[in-house]
């Protein structure tokens, strides 16, 4: 099945400089394009901003792909047919010499582990906040562990909504295949707190930074 992204629904927050970055902003199953693009002003000043309109229709809102009885657990193809329609929209309305890194909430973060596994050499980071990694292989995930990408998970040590077997599975896995950091929040549920978006802004700063030392010591300090 062919999506494809709503330009007239995209929220252009901060147009990228010159060569510089742009971060694209994916929301959760329900929500829409206006949700993520308030988290902007966390986000390093450096970063464009685009946040980005899910194509189907759901309960009022929009989502990437249908919902399933067990939520960490879609149908892999519609999760594949989300991906390329962002890739598609990438292709016509942001340069090919942008550094693009993905950030998303929930659905949104199951987005950005599709679109890095897709198209590894597309992305210089990955941001999840209680996202999840789809099961099925895809042909291109020995090229996205090659990348060796930096990835931030955030989530809540309480969350109601994806299992915590789904988040194992994309820890492991990640942790395999990729620069990953991750950071559980006490407390918080199927959400994103103030202490996950500082430890964001400054996890972007590094992706953009040649200071590999630096880097390193903040994924060190980071990771539990």
């Amino acid at each position: 099945m062919t999506l494809y992204i709503n330009d007239d629904a995209t929220v252009w927050v901060r147009r990228p400089q010159e060569s510089g970055p742009l971060v694209v902003l994916m929301h959760g199953m329900g929500s829409n394009e206006d949700d993520l693009a308030g988290l902007a002003p966390f986000l390093p000043q450096e970063y464009g901003v685009v946040s980005l309109r899910a194509p189907l229709g759901f309960m009022g809102g929009y989502a990437w792909f249908h919902p399933t009885q067990t939520p960490a657990h879609p149908d892999p193809a519609q999760v594949q047919d989300a991906a390329e329609a962002v890739l598609a929209w990438l292709d016509v309305n942001v340069a090919p010499t942008t550094p693009v890194a993905l950030m998303g909430f929930s659905q949104g973060g199951a987005m950005v582990s599709q679109l890095l596994r897709s198209r590894p050499e597309r992305f210089i980071a990955g941001v999840m906040m209680s996202g999840f990694v789809s099961a099925t292989a895809l042909p291109t995930d020995d090229a996205f562990k090659a990348a060796q990408l930096p990835i931030f998970i955030g989530r809540g040590d309480v969350d109601p909504v994806i299992p915590m077997d789904s988040f194992e599975f994309a820890s492991d896995w990640l942790h395999e295949r990729s620069l990953l950091t991750e950071v559980v929040y006490n407390g918080m549920a199927h959400g994103i707190c103030e202490p996950e978006m500082t430890n964001i802004a400054h996890f972007l700063e590094y992706a953009i930074s040649d200071d590999n030392d630096r880097f390193a010591a903040f994924l060190s300090s980071q990771r539990n």
